[in-house]
């Protein structure tokens, strides 16, 4: 456990989940303008997920050997994914009839944040929710991500609950002091 735990403070961890983030975002690019499939709604605020866990995961490796930095951008990270993740398993629901959706043209960012109108080549929505591309394993595009955003989830949320006693006694001294 001490092993995983200073995996954490590793620049490996930090640089392999930003490396693993661009790569699915490159995946997605790659099916959107080279093989043609126009992304939905919901596709597109995966894509902003992943942008702020990368984004995350940065600002992470810089800080990485100060704790408290390292266990906000940890957490911070998980947020993204887990964002990612929820809005990945909606999609999947609407894509095998499970959850009724009026998911519309456009990619529904809010208005203090239009990411479609200010990077509309990666956040455009152009395409109807419901139906992804078949990928590898015959599995669908959201079921991949539902893989693919899974396993470091519970990479990350493993690693934040090895940071958490350290980060309750550090609390518990400050609070002391």
């Amino acid at each position: 456990m001490k092993a995983f735990y200073e995996f954490g403070q590793s620049i490996y961890l930090w640089v392999t989940g930003i490396v693993y983030l661009l790569v699915m975002e490159c995946i997605a690019l790659y099916y959107q303008y080279f093989l043609q499939f126009l992304p939905c709604a919901l596709c597109v605020q995966v894509r902003a997920w992943v942008l702020g866990a990368i984004f995350s995961a940065v600002f992470s490796t810089y800080f990485r050997f100060i704790f408290w930095i390292r266990f906000v951008g940890l957490s911070t990270t998980i947020f993204f994914i887990g964002g990612a993740l929820y809005t990945s398993w909606y999609a999947w629901g609407v894509e095998n009839g499970t959850v009724i959706s009026s998911c519309s043209i456009g990619a529904g960012f809010p208005r203090f944040m239009p990411l479609d109108q200010w990077v509309p080549f990666l956040f455009g929505a152009n395409g109807p929710c419901g139906q992804s591309p078949e990928m590898e394993f015959g599995l669908s595009m959201v079921e991949t991500l539902l893989i693919t955003l899974g396993v470091p989830f519970v990479f990350l949320i493993s690693q934040w609950l090895l940071h958490l006693p350290h980060a309750v006694v550090s609390a518990i001294r400050f609070a002391k002091s």
